[in-house]
């Protein structure tokens, strides 16, 4: 039994070369734990970096980037690690389900092919079986398996392909499942096959999963805890029954005010570019309850109403 968390990002930032020789902050001082056997999602507009976050933990950045912090998978720090030991991890340990599926799968091979090779190669199973799971797998989430096991990802709509890419993920059982908005262009009904899954997934607590979605219904209904981001930053994190009937950040409540089931009432103003964020808190220029102080610090991570929240006027 593991006594400690599955996953531990503490301070995480990432930065990314701009036009002008400087740098953007895309993520910014992020923590956040996953325990086996649970769900946590990151939750936030489309641009504030919860991409950024999984893409950081699966190494998975491209050169230049700066990204300083640590990412503790199974107690080793895997940063400093080599790329050699990295694909050691993924795909057997880690694995992520991506936002665009059409640039994870190889155009040019069998879905059938790119569905059991792994499996195999990792050594879970015979040529045989692994074509056996991968039909039940295809199946299970509404897929024509005969038919997608012969087909190339092009001849697949992205919804398709976004589901053959989860039923890859899923079948090497890895430890840790980073899903990237992982019911990006799906229909009701296929968006209901593929919760019934990711809700699988911490079933036995041997694994765990990072869900990142805009979808904050989706996360509602699957993660134990929820954390909320705005520019590269986690304002409010804590139990998902909390954070999202009591809000207690002001881009919470107003994230969440925003919602058609509760009245769509937008936050003032616009998120401000990451190459372009404000001195002190980055939500103070549309917060109602920001004074001078805000402007002037960015505020420190404090314990609130039994959650983790950044604000100095919470």
């Amino acid at each position: 039994m593991r006594d400690g968390p599955l996953l531990s990002v503490k301070q995480l930032s990432v930065s990314f070369p701009g036009t002008n020789g400087e740098y953007i902050h895309a993520v910014r001082d992020t923590s956040l734990e996953v325990f086996a056997g649970e769900i946590v999602a990151i939750v936030g507009e489309s641009g504030c970096g919860k991409s950024v976050v999984a893409q950081a933990v699966m190494r998975l950045l491209p050169p230049g980037t700066g990204v300083s912090g640590s990412v503790i998978f199974d107690g080793q720090d895997i940063l400093p690690v080599s790329e050699e030991e990295m694909e050691k991890l993924r795909g057997t340990r880690m694995a992520m389900v991506f936002q665009s599926p059409e640039r994870a799968l190889n155009p040019v091979l069998r879905i059938g092919r790119q569905l059991t090779d792994p499996m195999i190669l990792h050594g879970l199973c015979g040529q045989s079986e692994a074509e056996e799971r991968a039909r039940a797998t295809l199946a299970a989430l509404g897929l024509d398996a005969g038919w997608v096991m012969q087909a190339y990802p092009w001849m697949c709509s992205g919804g398709m392909c976004q589901r053959v890419l989860f039923a890859a993920v899923s079948l090497l059982q890895a430890e840790l499942v980073i899903a990237d908005e992982p019911t990006k262009g799906l229909d009701a009904e296929r968006i209901g096959d593929l919760e019934e899954m990711l809700a699988e997934i911490p079933v036995g607590g041997q694994m765990g999963l990072l869900l990142i979605t805009h979808d904050i219904g989706l996360a509602a209904r699957l993660a134990e805890r929820v954390l909320v981001m705005y520019c590269g930053m986690i304002v409010e994190a804590g139990r998902t029954a909390d954070v999202l009937t009591d809000p207690v950040h002001p881009y919470t409540r107003g994230l969440l005010g925003s919602l058609p089931e509760n009245g769509f009432h937008p936050i003032p103003g616009l998120s401000p570019a990451l190459s372009d964020l404000p001195s002190g808190c980055v939500f103070h220029p549309r917060c109602g309850s920001a004074d001078s102080t805000c402007s002037r610090f960015v505020p420190p991570v404090r314990e609130v109403c039994g959650r983790q929240v950044r604000c100095f006027r919470c």
